[in-house]
């Protein structure tokens, strides 16, 4: 017995996304502030100075990425909205 196959997409968790790439945030203000920790010790560590900004760098990727990936997703669907909303106003003569 075949089933019928539904045209309804998965939901995606969009909004947990955007939340999380917005939380990345406090993460990237935590390295901030373990940065500052180490400038101001006596004897400044380079190396966990330097990884310290590396993790910046990664975080900072991810967030862009998430943020992209988030913004291009809920403007497809804008644009799939609209195309329905003309179409059953406007039918094909």
């Amino acid at each position: 017995m075949r089933m019928k196959l539904s045209k309804r997409h998965a939901t995606l968790p969009i909004g947990r996304t955007a939340r999380l790439a917005f939380e990345i945030d406090s993460v990237r203000a935590a390295c901030s502030k373990a940065a500052q920790v180490i400038l101001n010790q006596k004897r400044v560590d380079e190396l966990e100075f330097d990884e310290c900004a590396r993790l910046d760098d990664a975080l900072a990727h991810a967030q862009r990425l998430l943020k992209a990936a988030v913004r291009n997703i809920l403007l497809s669907r804008i644009k799939r909205g609209s195309r329905r909303i003309r179409t059953r106003r406007f039918p094909p003569v």
